[in-house]
């Protein structure tokens, strides 16, 4: 006797915040919450963000690219596929920032918004010379090594993975098919202004952030402050 197949529904829909494309998933299941748990508790930076992806391409009906998805549309997406899964709100632990209380705040998660900055990708170097970048894509976070606290080094690294094609008035160049070394060189002969410009790019990069309001329950002291990070919503 066969053993019947348990959850084949419900559906939802949600949008890819870089793109704005419409996506169609469904919660996730035992197998994929045992995976994160795993995943979870080594603590290792990389197979966590491995495990959100293969997560979201298992949940998510249309065929994307996990790959290519932004470290924020990873987060947006995970969030949304946890509240469908395991409750529609949150409960953060927010520490005051008068005596550092931890207070716990609980939020709705379709509160949580991720609003795309109004900025361009394209960073005209010279009069000759633009640059066309991409945001950081989780694979990127994932295989750069970058730690709690990024060095100089790993920022910069991660900002060079990011650069897509430089344009000049004879040809277009991908940056992916250029050596480190050559690439390396390239930002290195950059000018602070125009470095500056590149680093205004990623400094828009969107967050995942929502603004709480609590009376903490050690001192009183009223708090309005910002939650932010896909960690700081799994609490």
């Amino acid at each position: 006797m066969a053993l019947p197949k348990l959850n084949a529904g419900p559906k939802y829909q949600t949008k890819i915040p870089s793109t704005g494309n419409v996506i169609n998933f469904r919660p996730f299941l035992v197998k994929e919450e045992k995976n994160l748990m795993i995943a979870m508790e080594g603590k290792d930076t990389k197979s966590i963000i491995m495990t959100l992806l293969d997560t979201i391409k298992s949940c998510v009906d249309e065929d994307i690219n996990v790959t290519k998805l932004a470290t924020f549309d990873m987060e947006y997406l995970f969030l949304q596929i946890r509240a469908k899964s395991v409750g529609e709100t949150t409960k953060v632990l927010v520490p005051c920032s008068e005596c550092n209380h931890g207070n716990g705040v609980e939020i709705p998660i379709d509160s949580i918004k991720m609003d795309m900055p109004d900025i361009s990708n394209r960073i005209e170097l010279s009069d000759t010379i633009t640059l066309e970048l991409g945001w950081p894509s989780a694979v990127d976070l994932a295989h750069g090594g970058i730690s709690e606290e990024p060095t100089t080094e790993e920022m910069f690294d991660l900002m060079i993975s990011c650069f897509r094609y430089v344009e000049t008035d004879d040809e277009r160049i991908d940056m992916a098919e250029e050596s480190k070394k050559d690439v390396n060189a390239f930002v290195e002969s950059m000018t602070s202004a125009q470095f500056e410009s590149v680093k205004q790019y990623f400094e828009a990069m969107p967050k995942l952030q929502h603004p709480v309001e609590f009376t903490c329950e050690g001192c009183g002291h009223e708090n309005n402050t910002m939650v932010e990070g896909l960690n700081s919503f799994l609490s």
